[in-house]
């Protein structure tokens, strides 16, 4: 028996009916999941990232975050009564196709390999050609009314929004053209694929027809982070290196141990701390370029903190405003805007809680050096913040030729990535319900040369190499925020549950022990909006001692952090455990009232709810349907191995506890690590999407813009050759 490993995820496109494995498929279902998911790079042909070269070289993407990978599209059929089909997609932009073009395997006697892109940490990038936009994150349902079907966009969080054909899985259209969207990078680094900050959850609201994303930028200090490495590289570069070759030098004959000990005590030392300040001529320089030349400081060299709304219609323009603070001035996201919401007044829009500075993409810089590669990520890593920013924009400011709206500014006591607000706000009340991540890290992941907080004699098991790092150094909670709109205030029948569920127990029960992603009745419907959120179906990791790594240990142990549990405390928590848990939470109480634990070894990742063909009347709207999950199970062979197989299971949405309803597989159907999904209820191909962006012509205008002569005609003799011939003109 051939074991699988844990993230086996292949690119073939299969178009397949599930096996029924365990019980049977409901008879009442309806509509079409879609699943997105990253599946390697054009080099890898799947997960996991192999250890060498075909030519026995080290794979430069050998242990990279398994995030960081093209999207894959999983449409699940549910309309044909007791079957279900799987079909899948490879998300083929045009940068897909210049990095399939300057491919590892086209090495030997490709003209243009030096164009070619390389895995850095979660970005892939090209020092030429530009950013990979992977749209492996999400997917957003869209429907005008002026539509003869539903319509479906590809979400990245560094690239702007494609329209894919839902019946096909292929692309259509960005959504914008490149000149509108704002590049994050620098200006004075211009690429025919600009690293576009957005969000991985653009939002549309059907009643008004209107779909909102954002598009923000940092000043250079921003995007580079917080961190010391960039500091002292400006500051005192020299003082730098020799100190680095200092301290390499005296711990090359140590142990492990004692190097970690030597590494951690270098960064922690009052000579790097003193070095670590705003008193370097470097800084000083740029700040007198700025107050001196500031137009052209913000014109050639940085851009500016900037936060702008993009409002869709469904037609080529776009309508964009830049949002400012009260005192009318930009506003500096410090991590990331991985989620915004929508309710029927407001935009709610977050600095969430993954990090995603370029000292966060790209701290992966040598891979094939593990030991410098360490004490880089030591360098570069920084813990985020123990609360998160909200800035809520009132929808009638968006108005036509206004350029700046007002943003009030809300700040949550507690780290957040997700969140979903419900539709009607009254007394310009919001009501969130969040995601809390506390002392965690999901940007981080599973690296070669991390080691266990808990029995650290235990190496890392390399299955779960590039895995996001599930660790957690304090309790999750789920929040159910009610915000005062006026003044971003928090309103005090505000709620933060954690639960422990009893630790000392096979079947500790519901918990939020690393609270993941969550679902329920029309989420991200493009046919209604959810006036008032009643039932939320969510997913928590749990505690494994094999996942909670000394790094994220100490990035997060500070007792000075806003936390529930102290570090020391977690660590003993860890060690008894949980297990992976769908738990159901009752919203006005804020109680759970249902779950399931998934045995030992068995990991879910995406959730959704699938409403039933006919609603049944003794059932409340938002338990009446099924939850879908993606599910990893880890079995035991004849060989005391483990071997990882793929399955979709189905809940009974009204009655979790007893398990699945069904079990399916099939030998074709392959995912490692599957992220957000969504339901429709048609999936027909578009015929006409009454628009469409000349893919020549948008990236034309980037290349034009590129100064250098020579390389403006060879990126463009590349593009017409290696790009172009697989997008038809509009």
């Amino acid at each position: 028996m051939a074991i699988r490993h844990f993230s086996t995820t292949t690119r073939k496109e299969i178009d397949v009916e599930l096996n029924v494995k365990e019980g049977a498929i409901p008879d009442d279902l309806c509509g079409f999941i879609f699943i997105n998911s990253a599946a390697g790079t054009v080099n890898s042909d799947g997960l996991p990232y192999p250890q060498y070269n075909p030519d026995g070289t080290e794979n430069q993407e050998y242990a990279s975050p398994i995030l960081n990978g093209d999207g894959k599209v999983y449409r699940l059929d549910l309309t044909q009564s007791g079957k279900i089909r799987v079909k899948t997609g490879i998300m083929k932009t045009p940068c897909y196709y210049a990095d399939l073009a300057t491919a590892y395997n086209t090495k030997a006697d490709n003209p243009y390999y030096d164009f070619h892109f390389e895995s850095r940490g979660l970005a892939r990038l090209s020092s030429t050609l530009g950013t990979r936009n992977q749209l492996n994150t999400a997917i957003t349902p869209v429907r005008f009314k002026k539509d003869n079907q539903y319509r479906l966009l590809a979400n990245f969080d560094a690239g702007r929004p494609y329209e894919i054909d839902p019946e096909k899985l292929s692309m259509i259209t960005p959504i914008g053209e490149n000149k509108i969207w704002h590049s994050g990078l620098p200006p004075m680094l211009v690429q025919p694929f600009p690293m576009i900050l957005s969000s991985a959850h653009p939002v549309f609201d059907p009643d008004t027809e209107e779909l909102f994303t954002v598009n923000f930028t940092k000043d250079n200090e921003g995007l580079m982070g917080s961190t010391n490495i960039f500091k002292l590289l400006f500051e005192d570069l020299d003082w730098f290196k020799s100190e680095l070759e200092k301290l390499m030098d005296d711990i090359k004959i140590l142990s492990k141990e004692e190097q970690r000990k030597r590494i951690r005590s270098f960064f922690g030392s009052s000579k790097m701390k003193n070095r670590n300040t705003d008193k370097g001529w470097f800084r000083k320089f740029m700040n007198f370029i700025k107050r001196l030349f500031g137009k052209w400081y913000y014109t050639h060299i940085s851009n500016h903190d900037d936060v702008y709304v993009v409002k869709w219609n469904g037609t080529k323009e776009l309508q964009k405003w830049k949002i400012v603070d009260e005192n009318g001035e930009g506003i500096l996201i410090q991590h990331n805007m991985h989620q915004i919401s929508l309710s029927k007044d407001y935009l709610i829009l977050g600095d969430t809680n993954f990090k995603f500075s370029l000292d966060g993409i790209m701290n992966f810089p040598f891979t094939n050096d593990p030991f410098i590669d360490k004490i880089v990520r030591e360098l570069l890593t920084d813990p985020m913040n123990d609360y998160s920013s909200f800035y809520i924009v009132k929808r009638a400011d968006l108005i036509p030729g206004v350029t700046n709206v007002k943003a009030v500014k809300a700040v949550l006591p507690e780290e957040t990535v997700h969140f979903s607000a419900n539709y009607e706000n009254p007394g310009n009340k919001i009501t969130l319900y969040a995601a809390h991540n506390c002392s965690a890290c999901p940007a981080e992941w599973l690296r070669t040369y991390d080691t266990r907080q808990i029995e650290p004699e235990i190496p890392m098991d390399e299955e779960f190499l590039g895995l996001i790092s599930i660790g957690e150094v304090d309790i999750s909670k789920i929040g159910k925020i009610i915000l005062n709109a006026d003044t971003g205030q928090l309103e005090p029948e505000s709620v933060f549950l954690e639960l422990t569920g009893d630790l000392d127990q096979k079947d500790p029960g519901a918990h939020t022990w690393a609270v993941g992603l969550y679902t329920y009745n029309n989420m991200l419907s493009s046919d209604t909006n959810v006036a008032n959120i009643d039932y939320m179906y969510w997913q928590a990791y749990g505690l494994h001692r094999k996942w909670l790594t000394e790094f994220i240990y100490d990035l997060y142990k500070d007792p000075k952090r806003n936390r529930t549990y102290s570090a020391e405390e977690m660590e003993a928590f860890t060690a008894k455990g949980a297990n992976f848990v769908l738990e159901c939470i009752e919203t006005s109480s804020m109680t759970a009232t249902d779950h399931f634990t998934f045995p030992e070894n068995y990991y879910y990742w995406s959730l959704q709810f699938a409403p039933k063909k006919e609603k049944s009347l003794t059932i409340a709207d938002g338990k009446n349907g099924y939850i879908f999950t993606t599910v990893i199970c880890g079995e035991m062979t004849g060989n005391n191995e483990i071997t990882y197989n793929p399955e979709i299971w189905i809940f009974d949405a009204a009655n979790l506890n007893p398990g699945p309803v069904c079990k399916l597989n099939h030998p074709e159907l392959s995912f490692g690590f599957t992220i957000h999904s969504v339901w429709t209820a048609e999936a027909g191909e578009v015929a006409s999407p009454g628009y469409g962006i000349d893919i020549r012509d948008d990236y034309n205008y980037m290349v034009d813009q590129i100064k250098d002569t020579k390389l403006r005609s060879s990126i463009q003799q590349f593009m017409n050759e290696k790009v172009y011939p697989f997008f038809p003109n509009k």
